[in-house]
């Protein structure tokens, strides 16, 4: 059996899911709005929350399209970064080595992440994405370290071995950016907790005052999440939940957003 509850916490809904928690990627395939999709998806495959995805890339044609008129783009139009995976079948997407990914797997299991593309054999996956907490490491814009640590660890970037006993915090640079935007900037992410065998999925509405980077980290910290990643974020925010949409994307990114992550 699985159970969704919501709560509403500093301008960020709080999705916390227990039981065989399955997540299902969603990738548009025709010329549609995106919240329809999402729509259309959730009574086909009877998904009880549904938040967006990947980062897209757009060609400078289609970017413009999108700024000029008030219609959909073609699905092919918007590329995914990152691997998007279904039941061990690439759906879409590129490979993004240098970046996170968050994976399901073995379906209605415990949720990892990690660094690089998600396994090819997962249940569920989605990479090229941002990290929160790796396996009960934070991370944040700047690399963070107990007492006693030797002299010459780097503030930001890759730690030399010596220096990781002494880690307490990860320096990303996709964190960093987000956290520079501050409060008011959409977010969307998601988290598991070993412990309590339980997901967590935030999302807050771009424009809004909530929290920042930081303040997401922390609510997830303070879940003992072992796990959590940023999804893309902005006013590509988008969060449907029980029958409704409790956050939508913004008009021009609802014309080509693609990827969607399902939960039931």
């Amino acid at each position: 059996m699985t159970t969704f509850t919501y709560s509403l916490s500093g301008g960020t809904y709080i999705i916390e899911g227990t039981g065989s928690v399955q997540m299902i990627m969603l990738v548009r395939s025709r010329k549609e709005y995106f919240t329809d999709f999402i729509e259309r998806e959730v009574k086909v495959k009877g998904l009880k929350v549904v938040v967006n995805g990947s980062f897209i890339d757009l060609s400078f044609a289609s970017s413009i399209a999108v700024r000029l008129r008030d219609a959909a783009l073609d699905a092919s139009e918007s590329m995914p970064l990152g691997e998007v995976i279904q039941d061990g079948k690439l759906l879409a997407g590129t490979s993004s080595t240098g970046k996170f990914n968050f994976s399901q797997v073995t379906c209605g299991k415990k949720f990892s992440a990690g660094l690089g593309n998600p396994s090819s054999s997962s249940c569920s996956a989605v990479g090229g994405i941002a990290p929160i907490i790796i396996d009960g490491l934070p991370y944040g814009a700047q690399n963070v370290y107990k007492a006693g640590v030797p002299i010459g660890a780097p503030p930001i970037g890759d730690v030399d071995a010596k220096f990781k006993p002494f880690l307490t915090q990860k320096s990303n640079a996709m964190f960093a950016t987000l956290l520079s935007r501050g409060g008011t900037v959409g977010k969307t992410s998601v988290g598991y907790s070993n412990i309590k065998q339980k997901l967590f999925i935030l999302s807050q509405a771009n424009g809004l005052s909530g929290f920042d980077a930081n303040g997401i980290r922390t609510i997830f910290v303070g879940n003992n999440v072992n796990n959590a990643v940023f999804l893309d974020c902005s006013d590509s925010s988008t969060l449907y939940y029980d029958g409704k949409f409790l956050v939508r994307p913004g008009v021009d990114k609802n014309e080509f957003l693609t990827v969607a992550v399902g939960f039931k």
